[in-house]
């Protein structure tokens, strides 16, 4: 989707052909501007977190600072910033995949940058690990009052992790903003989709905050005024949808159990397929009939702009 390209190009890696990039408002690349990737002052942490193996982790983490009289007191100082000031003198081969991303982090921040861009850190550790490590580095960078931006592929760790995101897909940016809003009320179909499963259906505007859909009227909220009459889609998620006792009747198709809950595909009388997350296992045969009941957090997407990018 681009998200890896971008950050060679912010890090000075790639060159741009057009655009661009500002740092701490001073232009760095763009129409004859291109400042070289050592007088950028950005901090990163690849996906493999690049160690040196000779080095120990303080050395490690002192190679990017510039010889001064406080450089060890530094090192010290970001070696208890994660935590590892006991491993000072270890390798990098005698960490746990979790230390030497900390470590990789400690010398990011070494030398104080602007910005610092994370490029996937978490791929390689595997999912127990990746969910301690994630909340450790989030916790740090708290700390540190330091601008970062974390690419990643994985829906939950940019929900839980970021304060905003922006949502790219094949090198353009489809949507920004909060977690919130984009997982809540996203601006198109396709932002929509990044952020998780999103159930779609047909639907007419038939007055302010409310669509006609094969389901009845549903209340929505959209970005933008939108007349009486303008055919669209409404977006809701798996969780906008409980199972009750009165509501539409839906055949179960399928079940994804997921320990604390379920994801149940149902199929409408008109065989519209929706998606609805089950949290206190109402559902548990293939094949039953069951009822929907819709919530009011949906969003509208008027047919015009359902694939419209920033």
């Amino acid at each position: 989707s681009g998200k890896s390209t971008l950050v060679k190009t912010i890090t000075g890696f790639i060159r741009p052909l057009s655009g661009k990039i500002f740092l701490d408002g001073v232009q760095v690349a763009g129409p004859e501007v291109f400042v070289p990737p050592e007088l950028r002052n950005i901090g990163l942490v690849p996906q493999e977190g690049g160690l040196f193996p000779h080095l120990s982790v303080a050395q490690n983490v002192e190679f990017g600072i510039r010889k001064d009289a406080g450089k060890d007191l530094r090192v010290q100082e970001l070696l208890e910033l994660v935590d590892l000031r006991e491993l000072a003198r270890a390798r990098p081969q005698e960490l746990s995949g979790g230390q030497q991303q900390r470590v990789s982090l400690a010398r990011a921040l070494a030398r104080r940058p602007s910005v610092i861009l994370l490029d996937e850190p978490f791929n390689a550790l595997d999912a127990t690990l990746r969910d301690h490590v994630r909340a450790d580095i989030a916790e740090i960078l708290s700390h540190t009052s330091t601008t970062a931006i974390l690419v990643t592929h994985d829906q939950d760790e940019a929900l839980s992790t970021a304060h905003s995101i922006a949502l790219m897909d094949l090198g353009r940016i489809l949507a920004f903003g909060s977690p919130q809003s984009l997982y809540q009320s996203p601006n198109s179909i396709p932002a929509a989709k990044l952020l998780g499963p999103i159930n779609e259906i047909p639907g007419t505007v038939a007055s302010e905050h409310i669509a006609d859909t094969e389901f009845g009227e549903m209340t929505f909220d959209t970005h933008e005024l939108t007349e009486v009459g303008t055919r669209g889609t409404v977006l809701t998620r798996p969780e906008s949808i409980d199972f009750g006792n009165q509501g539409t009747p839906a055949l179960v198709e399928s079940i994804r159990f997921h320990g604390h809950q379920a994801m149940v595909t149902v199929i409408t009388q008109s065989g519209l397929r929706l998606k609805v997350r089950d949290e206190q296992s109402v559902v548990s045969h293939i094949g039953d009939t069951v009822q929907l009941v819709f919530n009011d957090v949906n969003t509208f997407i008027p047919a015009s702009q359902a694939s419209e990018r920033l």
